[in-house]
């Protein structure tokens, strides 16, 4: 019995840890590896792994087989007198039969085929960037969806306070009425504002189930589970240089030079010379010739043979190609070092807006946390004015919708905070997952 309460204390122990566990970052982590975009864009890096192990093989020898039957008619004949007869003598046979073995191999090329490997790496790790790029562009806009979501929450729940203040004073203003202190106008008009603010809050929820539905379609799963009534505070970010920035636009533009600087080496390298090795080994016949037609033995008319040589290939005269290809990426290597300029400048304007912006919401938080107070406090003092007759119904109705617009300035202003250390996060490339 005692192995059964533990097990099972155990067993709510695990899911209450799991729950815990579950939050925004969770959240992120499911939706991009459910992704089917990213999942797609993720098999070009496996593409640019073949590519690299197709540009490897150049450098390996190709072997091959050969066989080849060929007939020729006529064939060179010499006839002469032997013996006081008269013979012929065929140098090539009718049927040629040939089977061999190739073997070609690039013995030395000047270290072009390495550079063209490291340029399909190269290659490869742009495709990386540019899904860690997707990735990182898709985490941040779930985080703002997410923040969005706790924010019209808050506000539901700021409305629904609002609401039950309304219903109790519904119930005041009828027994006013049955008193002789209130009219039915009264009654009515808080019907109305009753019905109003069931109308914001049916709207507020129906936004918010909208926003639901699309996470947990990004999912695949249902992602109400995920949020939190109190979502992680970001710690604030302090000034750093640009160049410190791992963002990967910037990560993205770097892989993009990389590779150019590569074709450029690559483009100068056309003009080298190429140095190859050839073998071939196989079985061959003719090598007897015909006398009178007669076809020798097979021993001795099939003989092996083989062949050993190099081949040194020089360019001498192409157009001037490689010198066009160096200059194209000579001008791609410039745009790109002007991309990238560009981008740390916005990058710089970004963070900087961030960060006073930042400021800003920081304060405005702190200052409308005791006008909340503040509009708390002179409600409860109208409502008991209220109940004993000493202010009209207009002036309960000001203080309850001063106390509900201070509570969702409130909340928009939290709301802002976080979105904008978000951003600091984004522009600093900074994962929060």
């Amino acid at each position: 019995m005692k192995k059964h309460i533990l097990l099972l204390s155990y067993s709510l122990l695990s899911s209450t840890m799991l729950a815990q566990t579950k939050g925004l970052p969770e959240l992120i982590q499911g939706i991009l590896q459910h992704s089917p975009a990213l999942k797609g864009q993720r098999n070009l890096i496996k593409m640019g792994q073949v590519k690299t192990q197709i540009q490897e093989s150049y450098a390996k020898p190709i072997i091959g087989a050969e066989i080849g039957i060929t007939r020729i008619d006529p064939v060179a004949k010499a006839s002469f007198n032997f013996g006081g007869g008269n013979s012929t003598l065929q140098f090539q046979p009718n049927m040629n039969y040939n089977s061999q073995f190739v073997a070609n191999h690039v013995l030395y090329d000047w270290g072009r085929n390495a550079m063209a490997i490291e340029k399909t790496r190269l290659e490869t790790q742009l495709s990386q960037a540019q899904v860690e790029q997707q990735e990182f562009q898709m985490g941040f806009q779930i985080a703002n969806l997410y923040q969005q979501i706790i924010f019209n929450k808050k506000a539901i729940q700021v409305q629904k306070s609002q609401l039950k203040r309304l219903e109790n004073n519904f119930q005041v203003i009828q027994q006013q009425i049955a008193l002789g202190e209130a009219i039915e106008y009264d009654k009515i008009s808080q019907q109305v504002k009753m019905a109003n603010q069931e109308s914001k809050i049916l709207e507020s929820e129906n936004q918010v189930a909208r926003m639901l539905d699309y996470l947990s379609t990004l999912l695949g799963a249902n992602a109400e589970v995920y949020l939190v009534e109190n979502p992680q505070i970001w710690q604030a970010q302090t000034a750093k240089p640009i160049e410190s920035f791992t963002n990967p636009e910037i990560s993205q533009i770097k892989a993009q030079e990389e590779i150019i600087n590569k074709s450029i080496e690559l483009a100068k390298s056309e003009n080298t010379p190429t140095l190859a090795g050839l073998a071939t080994l196989g079985l061959k016949n003719g090598y007897v010739p015909r006398i009178n037609g007669e076809t020798p033995s097979f021993g001795d008319d099939f003989k092996v043979n083989s062949v050993l040589g190099l081949k040194l290939s020089i360019p001498i005269y192409a157009g001037k190609r490689a010198s066009y290809q160096t200059e194209l990426a000579t001008i791609q290597k410039e745009r790109v070092a002007f991309q990238l300029e560009d981008a740390q400048e916005k990058l710089g304007t970004d963070w900087r807006q961030a960060q006073l912006n930042h400021q800003n919401y920081v304060k405005k938080a702190a200052t409308q946390k005791e006008v909340v107070a503040q509009a708390q406090y002179a409600l409860e003092l109208a409502n008991t004015r209220f109940k004993q007759g000493l202010i009209r119904r207009i002036e309960l109705d000001q203080a309850e919708s001063i106390l509900e617009e201070s509570q969702l300035m409130q909340a928009q202003f939290d709301y802002q905070v976080n979105l904008q250390q978000l951003e600091l996060y984004r522009i600093q490339g900074i994962k929060i997952w």
